[in-house]
């Protein structure tokens, strides 16, 4: 049956003047019907995905077919973040308490995987990861008052603990939502949070040093703050959040920028209005002026321009999707029953 194409087009407002983006969106069949909340866009032909029940998915066409594919002895596990670095390489990251937090790594396009991290804390929870070329980093959940931050040099081979998490204030936590709760750039990373306190830390890749915004004015709970963070260029990032307990509810936006202050780096929050029309569990951002932000949740998928001085919104969809992930002007959106789409975007 041939996948029903959703076609919208919106207008967005730059600072350097008006531009159009068309933004497609193209169901596809995943094979599956697990919730699949992790997806990686490598190129315009390949794309992983990652869920429940140990399930990985490749596609090497543009999506038009699915590879299934399970990990062995993993099939108890979620896999809540999946990084792609070409059609034969892939890591996954599974969540849990304990050993059932662990990171797989393929590199010959599933058919073997070998353990890269297995938790043996008791106490730890992986939540995400990020990758700028193969300099890699994952996020867990704090121990002792500091978030866990692991390195990678190598595409995911190895993984170090490193020894100066950001701090955490009682009640503070990452997002295990959608993988995008750690965002990288060649700069600068950022860990977005909820809870006690929804804010961002940034790590300056250049220094080592960790600094962090001061929390967002919304009103707090164990499940609201921010889920996912993205470059939007010009050392800024977009980041979306909301109450996932409370799907309809107008998302959190805000802008992250950088600068510094008496020689020390600083991190400045600001939240945007119109706020998202519900919970949005993950942003991505196109690699071109023109392109749009574009926010999924289990409500709906909207954009935003992405520059935060000139913020606009437009829905895309009512149909949900818990994360999302573009390569250039191409991506892939993953949701619940194994829903999977293509994003197309064109000027």
């Amino acid at each position: 049956m041939s996948p029903i194409r959703i076609l919208v087009a919106a207008a967005w407002l730059f600072a350097a003047g008006a531009a159009c983006a068309e933004v497609r969106i193209v169901p596809q069949d995943s094979g599956v019907k697990v919730r699949l909340r992790g997806i990686s866009a490598v190129s315009a032909d390949v794309a992983w995905a990652s869920g429940r029940e140990g399930t990985v998915l490749r596609t090497v066409d543009g999506g038009k077919h699915w590879q299934t594919i399970k990990v062995p002895d993993a099939g108890e596990l979620d896999f809540r973040d999946v990084e792609g670095f070409d059609a034969d390489t892939a890591v996954v990251l599974s969540i849990g308490p304990g050993e059932a937090s662990r990171v797989y790594r393929t590199e010959d396009g599933g058919k073997s995987w070998k353990f890269a991290l297995q938790n043996k804390d008791p106490r730890a929870f992986f939540d995400c990861m990020a990758f700028q070329g193969t300099d890699g980093w994952m996020l867990g959940d704090p121990i002792e008052g500091r978030f866990q931050v692991y390195r990678s040099r190598n595409a995911g081979k190895d993984w170090q603990l490193t020894p100066n998490g950001p701090k955490a204030v009682d009640g503070e936590a990452a997002f295990a939502a959608s993988g995008t709760c750690i965002a990288a750039t060649n700069t600068h990373v950022v860990v977005v949070t909820g809870g006690d306190a929804a804010r961002a830390h940034v790590l300056n890749v250049g220094t080592n040093e960790w600094y962090a915004t001061e929390p967002a004015k919304s009103k707090k709970s164990e499940s609201s703050g921010f889920f996912s963070a993205a470059s939007s260029g010009n050392h800024t990032f977009l980041l979306v959040g909301g109450d996932y307990k409370s799907e309809s509810k107008p998302g959190l936006i805000a802008g992250l920028s950088f600068a510094k202050k008496n020689g020390a780096g600083i991190a400045s929050l600001a939240e945007l209005d119109p706020p998202l029309r519900g919970y949005r569990s993950a942003i991505a951002c196109g690699d071109r002026f023109s392109s749009p932000c574009i926010a999924v949740g289990p409500s709906g998928v909207e954009a935003e321009n992405a520059q935060p001085s000139h913020i606009r919104l437009s829905l895309l969809s009512g149909t949900g999707y818990d994360a999302i992930d573009l390569a250039g002007s191409i991506g892939w959106m993953s949701g619940d029953g194994g829903r999977i789409a293509r994003v197309e975007i064109s000027d």
